[in-house]
């Protein structure tokens, strides 16, 4: 049992290790706030949008001892028990930087070893653990303080308070109100980490340990279609007539998107308590999650590069047509109007859903530059477009955002005056190509770069 245990241990720590193609997707957590699978992220439902989760989970947790009772074994043996949640949630951008969530659980604990007796969510159990019943409603509320867009990072802050309408009398929860807050932060390319504290409330005549949770997670883009998340989470007990031990959790699993826009996944994961292999022939740390859920993509998998376009060669300048003889006394030529100002196109293209500048556009926004500090009165107009996929308001700010970056890319990088580069959005109202191919929509994802020159 040891060996299969720590077999399937090393294969959960291999996700860890995943190969890392391009930024990772977010999607609803199992408490409905957007994020992995159970840590929240710094990013934030684009203002508008909703999302949906119905998850099932199973994690393995230890009774708390009873207060003041010292038996002799095998009382004394830890005793665990299976807690399973089934919960359906939804979220709401309501701006730019805030969104809310609102979870509803079913909670089921089990357990039956005789000889035994502890502590669950206040309540006392004696040899065997059967309890169920609807458990708090959670509402919560993120607040994104920070970010850059280009580079995938995002910082946010969380609150969320559970409403006492559980059934308490089933053990299932504390029967008071409970409360919470975290910081999450997502780290470029694809890590998020989180740092948070829970009270749970308190039940009658029993004072509940508070948590303090702490997380680490890494989503792995496999394709356009497959994200592999891996989180390491700790749960710390403090305080409280009576405390559990604390709870690691390794848990690692897939979500993949389905349908025509990609924005329904399945979700999966195997999960375990670390803290319970030291004695796996007392336990059985293995638990999992299985969920349907719905998100608005932020960021896809990059797609099969295409090359860009080259630069349009200047036209020929005409051999000036020869001056007849002047004649006796001749009235003044006009000089022929100047030539219109040459115009230079290059194009960038990005990964659906992201204003990232890859290198492939920062190679093409290299020579955008050269070309500008050549010629000191040229200038650059930058129009983003995107592919369709959103809604014309998300395809909107999204064109604008990857026109930003590019402009970023010049007056950052290689010091170019800002009022020598102007952008606008065309959103997806411009298509170059079908949207209803792979192909196509990889070629509307772009930043047309048009450098007018002054000489």
């Amino acid at each position: 049992m040891k060996l299969r245990i720590t077999s399937l241990l090393l294969l959960l720590a291999g996700g860890m290790g995943a190969p890392v193609l391009a930024q990772g997707q977010d999607g609803p957590t199992v408490t409905g706030e957007s994020g992995l699978f159970t840590l929240l992220d710094g990013w934030t439902l684009p203002r508008g949008e909703w999302s949906f989760g119905l998850y099932y989970n199973n994690w393995d947790r230890l009774v708390a001892p009873v207060p003041g009772f010292d038996p002799v074994a095998p009382l004394t043996d830890d005793w665990d028990y299976d807690w399973n949640r089934l919960s359906a949630s939804v979220g709401w951008g309501a701006t730019e930087r805030l969104e809310f969530a609102l979870m509803l659980p079913w909670e089921m604990l089990r357990a039956d070893d005789n000889h035994h007796i502890g502590v669950v969510n206040g309540k006392q159990f004696a040899n065997e653990i059967d309890a169920s019943g609807i458990g708090n409603v959670r509402f919560g509320a993120k607040y994104r303080f920070w970010a850059d867009e280009p580079a995938g990072r995002a910082l946010a802050g969380n609150l969320f308070v559970e409403l006492p309408t559980g059934d308490d009398d089933e053990g299932v929860v504390t029967g008071d109100t409970g409360w919470g807050l975290g910081l999450d932060w997502s780290m470029a390319p694809n890590w998020v980490s989180r740092v948070g504290f829970r009270d749970p409330g308190d039940a009658d005549d029993f004072d509940v340990p508070e948590e303090i949770e702490l997380g680490i997670g890494n989503v792995a883009r496999l394709n356009e279609r497959f994200d592999w998340i891996t989180e390491l989470a700790a749960t710390l007990y403090q305080g409280g007539d009576s405390s559990p031990d604390d709870a690691i959790d390794l848990t690692t699993g897939g979500r993949y998107w389905i349908g025509d826009a990609g924005r329904w996944a399945v979700n999966f994961g195997l999960r375990l308590e670390l803290n319970q292999l030291s004695d796996t022939d007392e336990h059985c740390p293995i638990g999992g999650l299985a969920g349907l859920t719905f998100f608005p993509r932020r960021i896809f998998a990059p797609a099969e590069p295409v090359p860009v376009a080259a630069p349009v060669a200047p036209p020929p300048v005409p051999e000036p047509a020869p001056v007849a003889a002047p004649a006796p006394e001749p009235a003044p030529v006009a000089p022929p109007p100047p030539a219109p100002p040459q115009e230079i196109e290059e194009i960038c293209l990005f990964d659906s859903g992201s204003a990232r500048v890859d290198n492939r556009c920062r190679a093409v926004l290299d020579e955008v530059a050269l070309r500008l500090k050549e010629d000191p009165a040229a200038t650059a107009r930058i129009i983003g477009h995107a592919d369709g996929q959103g809604s014309p308001a998300v395809n909107d700010r999204l064109a604008m955002q990857r026109a930003e970056a590019a402009r970023k890319v010049l007056v950052e990088r290689h010091g170019i005056d800002p009022s020598r580069v102007s952008v606008e959005s065309r959103g997806s109202t411009e298509a170059a190509a079908d949207n209803a191919t792979a192909e196509g929509r990889t070629t509307n994802r772009r930043a047309v770069i048009i450098v007018r020159l002054g000489s």
